[in-house]
C-alpha cells in the first residue's frame, strides 16, 4: 500500500493506493435518474395471520427427541435463559448442530450438547427434563402459507412494526415471565412489484428485527432463516429464481415467525416488530453495515481509523476508487477526504482501510455531543458513482483504569444510568421512535447519562438518539454460547459507528456462566475483528473481558475483586431492583441509596444500570400482576415517586461542571411523595434545601432542618379526628411495616376496636390468622403486597391542600410543591405529553406513516383537581384527522385490558392513549412505495405534496363525566421528525413534565 498526503482545492486529501479485486456495472440508459443507493420503506400493507393454522405446531418441524429426563450428559454447555423445557427444546431443535438439551425450570438453566454428548442417569448433575436425538431431521420448509399462489385476502392488513403477542388477552397460566400473554407461531405475507428499471441491480430486504425465529420465502421458494430476534438481517431478492419485474408482475414474500419461545425471562413479544426496508444498489456496492468510522481517536497516530467493506456481483475485474469524506455540518472545519483505488473481483468482498488525520476535530461528549458526517463513495473507472453511503459520526477518547475508573477526553466522571427493557404499554415491543425519544429524554431528566441495552441490542433509531443527545451506552448481546458468536458479530458490525457506545457486553448474570470457557475468547475475536478499540465486558463472570461488570453486588464484593485483580476496571453494571407503584407507594430510598453505593468507590466506574428506568411487560411476581414494578416510570410513562429521588441525587446535588452530568439546568427539588388519599400521620418530602416546612390545609407546621441531604424527610401531620371508628383506607392483601403487635386480641373486629380506642396513636390496624393483630402509625408507603391473608384498614387525613416549602441557609424560599385533595369526579381532561416541549419531544407529529403521540387522560373534579381514588372507565377515539388509536394503558401492573382496546380504567386518576399517524407524505421515495406495494392498507401513502392537512382530533369519554377533546398538531416538515428534534434539544431548559406532573 502506498500513501500520499497533498492539498487539493482547499481540502486535506489522503490518497492511498491498494491493489485488490472485482467487477463494475454498466448503467442501462433507460434507468430513470436516481441515487445509486435507494432505500424504500417496506413497512406498509403486509397481510397477517395470527396463529400457525393450517400448518401445524411450533418448532422447525419434526424434532425426534428421545426423553432423557433425570439424566446428566457430558460435553454440554450453558445456553441462555430458557424458562421452560419447551423453550430449551425448541432452541435446540432449530439448531442443526444440537443433539441434546437439558433443563431445570426451578433455576432456569438450559444446556445444549452436540453429537459428541454422552448421557446417562449416572452422570451428574442430573436434570429433571431433557431430550436427545441421534440425527437431526431436515428443517421443514414446505408450508401452505408460504406458497405464492395462496389467496391471503382474508388475512388482516397491517403495517409493521407490529407485535402480535401484545394484542392477545391476558391468561392466568404458568408463564409468569412473559406477562401471561399467549405466544405462538404467526405468518406475514407481502405482495409487491419490483420496478422494471431495477433489473440488473442488487436488491435486498432489510429486516431490522423479527422475533423470534424467522423463516423467509420469496415466490414460494425457501430462502433463509434467522434465529436471533434482536439483530437485523437482509434477504437478497435479485438472485431468487423466478423473481419478477414490472408493474404487471407480482412477487410475494412470506415470513413465518415462531414466537412460542424466547431466550429471556421477561416479555419479548413476537412478530416483525421493527422497520423493514427494500434496498436497491448497483452490483458493486458497500456491504450491509460495511462502513466503519471508528469513534475512538487513535491517541498514538492522532488519526481516525476508517474501514470500508465492498463487494461485487458483476463480471470482470474492474478498478474502482473508494473515497471517504469527513464533513462538519456546522461548517467549523474544512472537509477531510481520503481515497483508495481497488480492483474488484466478483464474489470476494474487499476491505479498504484508511487513516484520516484527526487535527482540529471537536470531540464528542455528554455535554456537547458534536457530530460529523462521513460520506463514502465508490466511483467507476469512467467517473460514474456506483454507490454512496453517509453515516453520522462523532469522535472521542475514552480510557478505563483499574485504579481510577473511566474517563472521556481526559475528564474522569462516574457513570449514572439505567437498565431498560424494550416494551411500552399498548404497543409491546413495537415502540414508535418518538416514544423512544421520550424515554431517552426522561433518562436525562433524572440524571441518567448512561443507557444499558439490557439484555439485547435495540432498534437502530435509539442509538441515533443517544448519539445526538449525549447519552453513553453499554451495548449488550442477547444469547451467549458458541452457537451465538454470529449474533455478537452482527451487533458489533451494526452498531460500531455510534460514539455513544463505549463498551460491548457479552452476556447477563447467570447466562455468562460457561462450563468450558470457550465462548468468551470467541466472542472477543468477533468483537475485536470488527472494532479493535472498544473494550468488552459482561454483567457477570466470564472470560475474554476488558471490563468486569458486577450485578446487584455489595461494596464488599467490589473490594474483594479489586484486591484480587487490581488492574481490571470495574463497574456496577446492574443494581437497585426497587419496586413501587404510583398507588400504595412504597419507600424505596434505602434500596436505592444502598445498592447504588458501590458505584461511588474510587476504582469503580459508577452505577450504569439501575433496574430499571421504565416498567416493562413480564417478570411480575405472579398473577394477577402482569408487568414489572421496578421502573422509575410506569409502563405508561408516568413517573413514580422514586424518580424524584434521582432528580434530587443525580441532578440537583451534582455540580453542573461534572463531565458526566446531562447539560440540563440545576433546579432545586421540592416534592411531596404521597398522594392526598394515602396520608396518615406523616408525609414524605424530598428537598434540596437546608430546611423544610409543611402547610396542611392552611395551617403552617414547624420548619424542619434537612439533616440528611438526598433522602426523604418525614414531615408530621396531625392525626384526624376519628368518627364512629371509621378507617376508610382498605388494607387487605398487603402487609404494612413498622406496626406494633397486640397480643391481647384474637379477631379482626377486636383488632379494629383496639386501634380505635388507642386514638391518634393508631391509624392502621392489620390482622392475619397466624400473625395476629398489628397496629400503629406506620405510613401507607410501607404497605406492600403480601401472599398472607391480611385484612385491615387505615385512617387518612382529609386533605384540601398540602404545601411543602424549601428554604436555603438564609431562610429564603427556594422551592415549593402543593398537592390538592379532590371532590367527586366530574370530567375527563386531556394533555399531550408527546410530542411536547415539556418532554423535549417536539411540537407536532410528522406525517411519515409511523409517528406516534402519547395522550394523558386525567379524571378531575369540578375544579380541575385530579381524582386519584376513583376508578372510571375511559374510552379513547379519533374524532377526525389522519390518525388512529394504536394502544392504551394506565401504568397499573394489574391491568388486564386488551392493549389494543379503546377502553381502559383509570389508575391513580390517569390513563394513556397512544395515537399514530396513518398518512405518509414525508418519507423518501414515496413514488416508489406506491409503485412497489400491491395491497391498500391502514396507511395512505401520498406520492406528492400533501398540502394543508387537518390535525388529529381525539376524544376521551366516560359515562356521567364531561367528555374531553384534544388536538394533536401534525407537520409535513422533516425538521419535525424525532431525530432533528433530538438534535435541537440537547441543552433543554428543563423537563416540566416531571416538575409539573400530578398523579
Amino acid at each position: 500500500m502506498m500513501g500520499l498526503v497533498m492539498p487539493w482545492h482547499g481540502q486535506l486529501v489522503v490518497v492511498l493506493l491498494l491493489a485488490a479485486c472485482a467487477g463494475c456495472m454498466v448503467h442501462d440508459a433507460n434507468i430513470a435518474p436516481e441515487s445509486p443507493r435507494v432505500s424504500v420503506p417496506f413497512d406498509y400493507r403486509w397481510r397477517f395471520q395470527f396463529g400457525p393454522s393450517p400448518d401445524g405446531a411450533p418448532g422447525p418441524g419434526s424434532t425426534d427427541f428421545k426423553d432423557i429426563s433425570g439424566q446428566g450428559c457430558t460435553n454440554i454447555e450453558h445456553n441462555p435463559h430458557r424458562v421452560t423445557p419447551t423453550d430449551c427444546m425448541l432452541a435446540c431443535a432449530y439448531n442443526q448442530d444440537c443433539h441434546v438439551w437439558l433443563q431445570d425450570s426451578k433455576i432456569r438453566v438450559c444446556y445444549h450438547g452436540g453429537v459428541d454428548s454422552k448421557c446417562s442417569p449416572s452422570i451428574t448433575p442430573t436434570l429433571p427434563a431433557g431430550g436427545q436425538r441421534s440425527s437431526v431431521p431436515p428443517l421443514r420448509t414446505s408450508y401452505e402459507n408460504a406458497k405464492q399462489s395462496l389467496n391471503d385476502n382474508s388475512w388482516d392488513l397491517i403495517d409493521v412494526p407490529h407485535d402480535f403477542v401484545v394484542a392477545g388477552n391476558f391468561k392466568n397460566m404458568s408463564d409468569t415471565h412473559h406477562s401471561y400473554l399467549p405466544r405462538n407461531v404467526s405468518w406475514y405475507r407481502k405482495s409487491f412489484h419490483l420496478p422494471i428499471d431495477w433489473k440488473g441491480s442488487h436488491i435486498t430486504v432489510y429486516f431490522e428485527g423479527v422475533f423470534h425465529v424467522a423463516q423467509i420465502w420469496v415466490n414460494g421458494q425457501y430462502v433463509q432463516m434467522h434465529t436471533c430476534g434482536y439483530t437485523g438481517f437482509t434477504v437478497r431478492l435479485d438472485n431468487v429464481t423466478g423473481i419478477l419485474y414490472g408493474n404487471d408482475s407480482t412477487n410475494v414474500i412470506a415470513v413465518r415467525v415462531d414466537a412460542t419461545f424466547g431466550s429471556g425471562h421477561w416479555y419479548e413479544g413476537g412478530g416483525i416488530y421493527r422497520r423493514t426496508h427494500l434496498i436497491r444498489t448497483n452490483p458493486i456496492h458497500f456491504t450491509h453495515d460495511g462502513v466503519f468510522i471508528s469513534p475512538e481517536v487513535n491517541v498514538t497516530t492522532k488519526t481516525i481509523d476508517v474501514s470500508v467493506e465492498l463487494e461485487s456481483f458483476s463480471t470482470g475485474s474492474p478498478k474502482v476508487l473508494v473515497s471517504c469524506t469527513i464533513s462538519d455540518p456546522a461548517g467549523a472545519m474544512s472537509n477531510i477526504t481520503a481515497k483508495m483505488a481497488v480492483t474488484m473481483e466478483a464474489g470476494h468482498p474487499q476491505t479498504v482501510r484508511i487513516a484520516i488525520p484527526a487535527s482540529n476535530i471537536q470531540l464528542w461528549s455528554i455535554k456537547k455531543p458534536y457530530l460529523y458526517e462521513a460520506s463514502v463513495v465508490i466511483e467507476g473507472a469512467d467517473g460514474s458513482i456506483l454507490d454512496t453511503h453517509t453515516v453520522s459520526v462523532g469522535f472521542r477518547q475514552t480510557h478505563w483504569s483499574g485504579a481510577s475508573g473511566f474517563s472521556m477526553n481526559g475528564n474522569a466522571f462516574k457513570f449514572r444510568g439505567f437498565s431498560h427493557h424494550n416494551s411500552f404499554t399498548g404497543v409491546g415491543t413495537a415502540i414508535p421512535d418518538r416514544i423512544h425519544l421520550f424515554r431517552a429524554q426522561a433518562s436525562r431528566a433524572v440524571g441518567g447519562s448512561f443507557w444499558r441495552m439490557s439484555h439485547n441490542p435495540y432498534l437502530p433509531a435509539l442509538y441515533d438518539f443517544l448519539d445526538v443527545l449525549g447519552i453513553i451506552s453499554w451495548d449488550e448481546n442477547r444469547d451467549y454460547g458458541l452457537e451465538y458468536v454470529g449474533a455478537m458479530h452482527d451487533m458489533v458490525k451494526r452498531d460500531r459507528n455510534h460514539p455513544s457506545i463505549v463498551v460491548w457486553s457479552y452476556c447477563n448474570e447467570v447466562e455468562c456462566e460457561q462450563i468450558y470457557n470457550k465462548t468468551g475468547p470467541q466472542f472477543r475475536i468477533a468483537a475485536k475483528s470488527l472494532d479493535p478499540q472498544r473494550p468488552t465486558a459482561a454483567n457477570g463472570p466470564t472470560n475474554g473481558l476488558d471490563i468486569q461488570g458486577l450485578s446487584h453486588a455489595k461494596n464488599t464484593s467490589f473490594e474483594d475483586f479489586h484486591q484480587q485483580y487490581p488492574d481490571m476496571p470495574l463497574v456496577l453494571s446492574e443494581c437497585c431492583s426497587c419496586e413501587t407503584q404510583r398507588l400504595l407507594r412504597q419507600d424505596t430510598t434505602t434500596c436505592m441509596h444502598d445498592q447504588n453505593s458501590p458505584g461511588l468507590l474510587p476504582y469503580v466506574s459508577g452505577s450504569l444500570g439501575v433496574w430499571t428506568l421504565f416498567d416493562y411487560y413480564g417478570e411480575s411476581h405472579g398473577f394477577p400482576s402482569v408487568t414489572s414494578s421496578y421502573g422509575n416510570f410506569d409502563l405508561a410513562g408516568f413517573p413514580k415517586p422514586h424518580a424524584y429521588w434521582y432528580v434530587l441525587n443525580w441532578m440537583a446535588m451534582i455540580s453542573t461542571d461534572d463531565y458526566g452530568r446531562p447539560p440540563l439546568p440545576s433546579n432545586h427539588v421540592t416534592r411531596i411523595l404521597d398522594l392526598p388519599g394515602e396520608i396518615t400521620t406523616r408525609v414524605e418530602v424530598l428537598s434540596s434545601g437546608a430546611a423544610l416546612q409543611l402547610i396542611v390545609n392552611g395551617k403552617p407546621g414547624d420548619k424542619v432542618e434537612v439533616t440528611n441531604p438526598g433522602e426523604p424527610i418525614q414531615a408530621k401531620v396531625d392525626a384526624p379526628e376519628r368518627v364512629n371508628c371509621s378507617f376508610p383506607r382498605n388494607l387487605t392483601s398487603v402487609q404494612c411495616r413498622g406496626l406494633d403487635h397486640n397480643g391481647n386480641v384474637k379477631t379482626p373486629g377486636q383488632c379494629k376496636s383496639a386501634c380505635c380506642d388507642a386514638g391518634p396513636s393508631c391509624v392502621i390496624w392489620q390482622f392475619a390468622e397466624k400473625q395476629g393483630c398489628w397496629m400503629g402509625t406506620a405510613d401507607l408507603s410501607s404497605c406492600e403486597p403480601s401472599e398472607d391473608p391480611w385484612v385491615g384498614a387505615g385512617d387518612i387525613v382529609t386533605v384540601k391542600n398540602i404545601t411543602a416549602l424549601s428554604f436555603d441557609t438564609t431562610g429564603k424560599v427556594i422551592g415549593s410543591h402543593t398537592i390538592l385533595g379532590a371532590a367527586q369526579a366530574s370530567a375527563i381532561s386531556l394533555e399531550l405529553d408527546v410530542p411536547s416541549p415539556d418532554t423535549g419531544t417536539g411540537t407536532a407529529l410528522v406525517l411519515d406513516g409511523h409517528d406516534a403521540a402519547l395522550v394523558k387522560a386525567s379524571v378531575v373534579d369540578a375544579a380541575g383537581v385530579l381524582v386519584t381514588d376513583q376508578v372510571v372507565n375511559i374510552t379513547f377515539r379519533v374524532a377526525g384527522g389522519p390518525g388512529a388509536l394504536i394502544g392504551i394503558g394506565n401504568g397499573d401492573n394489574h391491568l388486564h385490558a386488551n392493549a389494543k382496546s379503546d377502553n381502559v380504567p383509570s389508575y391513580g386518576g390517569l390513563a394513556r392513549g397512544i395515537f399514530q399517524v396513518n398518512l405518509d407524505c414525508v418519507s423518501k421515495h414515496r413514488d416508489r412505495i406506491v409503485q412497489i406495494d400491491v395491497d391498500h392498507g391502514p396507511t395512505t401513502v401520498n406520492p406528492g405534496a400533501c398540502g394543508t392537512v387537518d390535525s388529529i382530533s381525539v376524544e376521551a369519554s366516560s359515562p356521567g363525566l364531561q367528555t374531553a377533546h384534544l388536538t394533536i398538531p401534525v407537520s409535513t416538515s422533516a425538521e419535525d421528525l424525532p431525530l432533528p428534534v433530538a438534535k435541537k434539544s440537547v441543552a433543554l431548559e428543563g423537563f416540566p413534565f416531571l416538575t409539573n406532573f400530578v398523579g
